[in-house]
């Protein structure tokens, strides 16, 4: 009886990096149904799979530092699907000592965005708006809500911590949880406005057309149809119009966030650039903004 043979391996042939990322992302996604996704791997695993990989511990390390705080995978919600999601992060690696950084933008949070510290962790601040009167005020006047959103957070999460030799890693999470929720409950009045105009209207043409086709049970059916369909339209649209000024907030939130970044990478001031105005009122007078 003839013995079976084993498989021959297929030849060794050699690959990209790009086709190396390709591969390990294709064979995570074969072999995530068959992995528990409670399972946890220690950190110095991490690091060993990864240097046999050929990766460098800077970029795992940092890749690990930009993990999600949150589930990927949790099915989203009704206020998700239409507003999006209410928290934003935004990191990068910047030049600097962890120390020197996280101590600038502490400054530059309470003193310009009128933010207020909460909790301190070693390398994680937590802040949240100052609720004392003058810093409202300041607010106000200094960051106007259509511009500025940072000073406006339910929170601001700031994270900085030590990559390799004179850089660092700067993560912030920004919460805009309350202005969603402000969102929604507008689109929902505003919807409703909306709607009851629409529903009388349209009850009323539906009930005279129904006049005019049958009987009386015609002329209420017609009109609570038809008021029915302009009461779902109207709310429908209002909360719709919110949801795309809310998503453009998002977005402007998103830029501001960028922006910091921007400053922080390049060494300059955290403030944002001065006005045109104020910019040439400054070269006049032969000013020149501090660090």
């Amino acid at each position: 009886m003839e013995q079976e043979r084993e498989p021959t391996p297929p030849p060794s042939r050699a690959i990209t990096r790009r086709q190396l990322e390709l591969v390990i992302r294709r064979a995570a996604e074969l072999a995530a149904p068959d992995a528990d996704a409670d399972e946890r791997i220690p950190e110095d695993e991490v690091f060993r799979i990864a240097a046999e990989l050929g990766l460098q511990p800077r970029h795992v390390q940092q890749a690990l530092y930009e993990l999600p705080m949150r589930d990927p995978a949790r099915a989203p919600g009704f206020a998700q699907r239409l507003f999006g999601e209410p928290t934003l992060q935004a990191q990068r690696a910047v030049p600097g000592s962890a120390p020197d950084l996280l101590r600038r933008l502490d400054e530059y949070l309470t003193t310009r965005e009128y933010l207020q510290l909460r909790r301190r962790q070693g390398e994680k601040l937590l802040f949240a708006p100052a609720d004392d009167a003058i810093s409202g005020v300041a607010r106000a006047l200094s960051r106007p809500a259509s511009r500025y959103h940072l000073a406006r957070a339910s929170r601001v999460l700031l994270t900085v911590r030590p990559l390799e030799e004179g850089y660092a890693h700067v993560r912030l999470d920004v919460d805009l949880g309350d202005q969603r929720r402000a969102a929604v409950r507008l689109g929902l009045i505003t919807g409703a406005s909306l709607g009851l105009g629409l529903a009388t209207a349209a009850g009323v043409a539906g009930g005279a057309v129904g006049a005019l086709i049958g009987p009386p049970a015609a002329i209420v059916a017609g009109a609570v149809v038809a008021g029915a369909a302009g009461l779902a339209g109207g709310i429908s649209g209002g909360v719709a119009l919110l949801a795309n000024r809310f998503r453009g907030r998002i977005a402007q939130a998103r830029e501001e966030l960028e922006g910091l970044l921007d400053r922080i990478e390049r060494g300059e001031r955290l403030e944002p650039p001065p006005s045109p105005f104020l910019r040439r009122l400054q070269r006049r007078l032969g000013f020149t903004p501090p660090r």
